[in-house]
């Protein structure tokens, strides 16, 4: 891969967590001689660990932020390329923190060598002079806070100090190419899974079926840049004298490492509410009381429903009856009071009488609160996702009073 020279920190290109086994942890004695190296293989111990548990288990794109962006200056002509703070996961699980937004002045690239290195976007005309570059994010590891050391023998005293720190850092950079997507070491099911069948079975074959070279996450020799936009740049002038902006930097491109719970409600159309949270529009309990030869079922909700709403699809009631099964009584009337819903039935029940109650919160016609959300179920359910409604159904007992 192909980079510019401007980059936006001094970096080392040393991993000192790799090589390493994930697998193999100190054991301590009393009496035990440590030295630095024992020190040492137990921070790669925890380390590849942790990067496994996130390669494997999570996989690798941008957590959060980084969003690329452009900066041009009128009067200057200048451009620059703006990434913002963030955080990602690359391909061997190691986090990367940009922790404050950077710059790379692009003024001038037409005017370097790597220019030739790059090419036009694909289905571009020919002759045209366009050039697309690809804004690279790479794990880095930087040693920093030399302090006194021991010298070895014969050495100069240059030699009596050494780093005390490893800190994580990055290299963000223009590439000619991008990437390879997915990343050798990614596992993307997607790709890999048989299409058509059911769903648990397409991923259970993936999960059965291990990744290749997984120990390649915690030996030497591999790198793992993140892709995190591509940005097409014309050149001004013939020959080129600065570097013009085609368009905005396209952030689209990069892959995305979304949280479990974000994954959940995808999957389920459902999500967790937690404290503090809007209460859902949802069925909190019903009654059913007899009085002037009818039945009136009493639906409570936690606000108040919009009384257009309420129609013979969005609320209802059935009978089961032990000859006939589920029936459905013909009704007098649903008037709304408050946050309660007064269903009427035509009919009285003198006996022990089991029955439903219906509201309709999916589909067609759904039952609505005053502010439009449809009815997201019974009390305790997690909560549709915004714009998605549940249906609640109730059933009960009804015992007439004694006479």
């Amino acid at each position: 891969m192909s980079d510019t020279a401007t980059l936006f920190a001094p970096l080392e290109d040393a991993d000192p967590a790799r090589p390493g086994d994930p697998f193999s942890r100190l054991r301590y004695h009393y009496g035990q001689l440590l030295g630095a190296e024992d020190f040492a293989a137990e921070q790669r111990y925890h380390l590849l660990r942790e990067r496994l548990t996130l390669a494997a288990l999570h996989g690798h794109g941008t957590v959060w932020g980084l969003r690329v962006t452009a900066r041009e200056d009128a009067a200057t002509n200048a451009v620059q390329l703006v990434c913002d703070p963030g955080l990602a996961v690359d391909a061997l699980g190691r986090m990367i923190h940009v922790e404050q937004q950077v710059c790379l002045d692009v003024t001038g690239l037409a005017l370097t060598p790597f220019w030739a290195e790059l090419a036009p976007p694909p289905g571009a005309a020919d002759g045209v002079r366009t050039r697309r570059a690809h804004v690279v994010l790479s794990y880095r590891a930087c040693l920093a806070e030399e302090v006194p050391a021991i010298a070895p023998p014969c050495s100069d005293s240059g030699e009596a100090t050494a780093h005390s720190r490893v800190l994580d850092r990055w290299r963000l950079c223009l590439a000619a190419e991008a990437p390879p997507d997915p990343h050798p070491l990614a596992r993307d099911w997607t790709g890999d899974a048989a299409g058509g069948g059911d769903l648990r079975a397409r991923l259970l074959e993936f999960i059965l079926s291990p990744p290749a070279e997984i120990a390649r996450l915690w030996s030497n020799g591999d790198e793992a840049p993140l892709l995190l936009a591509t940005v097409d740049l014309d050149p001004v002038g013939d020959p080129a004298e600065r570097t013009a902006l085609v368009g905005e930097p396209d952030n689209a491109v990069r892959a995305l490492l979304p949280d479990v719970q974000m994954l959940a409600s995808l999957a389920t159309g459902l999500r967790l509410v937690g404290a503090g949270a809007e209460a859902a529009f949802c069925l909190l309990a019903a009654t059913a009381t007899s009085s002037g030869g009818k039945i009136t079922v009493t639906a409570s909700l936690s606000a108040a429903p919009e009384a257009q709403s309420i129609t013979a699809e969005s609320a209802r009631v059935l009978r089961f009856d032990p000859a006939a099964g589920w029936t459905e009584p013909a009704v007098t009337g649903r008037t709304p009071t408050g946050n309660d819903i007064a269903i009427t039935l035509d009919e009285d029940w003198t006996a022990p009488t089991t029955w439903q109650l219906l509201l309709t919160g999916e589909g067609a016609m759904p039952l609505l609160d005053t502010t439009g959300r449809p009815l997201a179920g019974m009390a305790g359910d997690a909560v549709p996702a915004s714009g998605r409604g549940r249906d609640a159904t109730l059933v009960s007992r009804f015992t007439p009073a004694a006479p």
